[in-house]
């Protein structure tokens, strides 16, 4: 089966889900998916691309934080104790000031002044935050220490560019932003070495990631061209996923 003609088969399970008021189960989904052969790990894309079309699966669940990967990576991670490093960094992270959201103000109010004291003490306070959205994008092929240490780059990169900054308004979402978008970048690069059927799921499940990050930093939804900028992936190859979507990855129109 071709892209197109597995996509539109998604899109009609999504219409079947939404038949059922909003919820299939795992042997529903199997039935519906039964002349694909898919994969145990391509069946867990689907459920995947199912939720992010706000069709409940029976039995799937992906919790923001320690567990958000597929069903097996999940139940593996379960058995698996944390690595050293990860036992070390999240006591660390526990040990870490009881920053309340009025500090955070008060902290984004001097680094927008200029005060350069402050600059460790911003980024400190959002370590625990890094963890929360690294925490988002496990189990998506790239290790959980990976994604710490490339959120806390960001957050060192972003911090140090709000410093003396009077015009961006929300500094939190600035930095969420960032985040973000080194994040869903780095999964991306580990897209490319999937399988097609999953590729195309991974991925467009990716962008839908990304167009919700992009609507909570702007309040609507992002153009073409912001997307493409957020992702850094091509007008064109993004283009392509709105198609093979059916235009299920909403875009903006006209200019930001």
């Amino acid at each position: 089966m071709d892209q197109k003609a597995f996509m539109r088969q998604m899109e009609d399970l999504v219409d079947f889900g939404k038949t059922k008021e909003g919820r299939l189960t795992k042997g529903e989904i199997a039935d519906y998916c039964s002349d694909l052969s898919l994969t145990k790990e391509q069946l867990e894309l689907v459920y995947a691309y199912l939720m992010e079309h706000h069709i409940e699966v029976s039995g799937y669940e992906v919790k923001e934080g320690d567990f958000s990967g597929t069903d097996a990576e999940n139940e593996e991670k379960k058995k698996t104790p944390d690595s050293k490093y990860l036992r070390i960094y999240r006591k660390e992270i526990r040990e870490l000031p009881d920053y309340t959201k009025e500090d955070i103000e008060a902290l984004y109010q001097r680094l927008r002044m200029g005060d350069e004291e402050v600059v460790s003490e911003v980024i400190e306070s959002h370590l625990p935050r890094v963890l929360t959205l690294a925490g988002r994008y496990r189990g998506r092929g790239v290790l959980l220490e990976d994604l710490i240490q490339e959120g806390n780059l960001e957050l060192v990169t972003c911090v140090s560019g709000l410093f003396g900054n009077r015009e961006v308004v929300d500094f939190k979402k600035a930095i969420d932003y960032a985040i973000c978008g080194r994040l869903i970048e780095l999964v991306d690069e580990q897209i490319q070495d999937m399988d097609g059927i999953s590729e195309v799921l991974a991925r467009t499940n990716l962008l839908l990631e990304a167009t919700r990050v992009l609507a909570e930093e702007y309040g609507r939804i992002a153009t073409i061209e912001e997307l493409s900028e957020f992702t850094r992936m091509e007008i064109e190859e993004i283009q392509m996923y709105v198609d093979l979507s059916r235009d299920k990855i909403e875009l903006g129109k006209g200019e930001p």
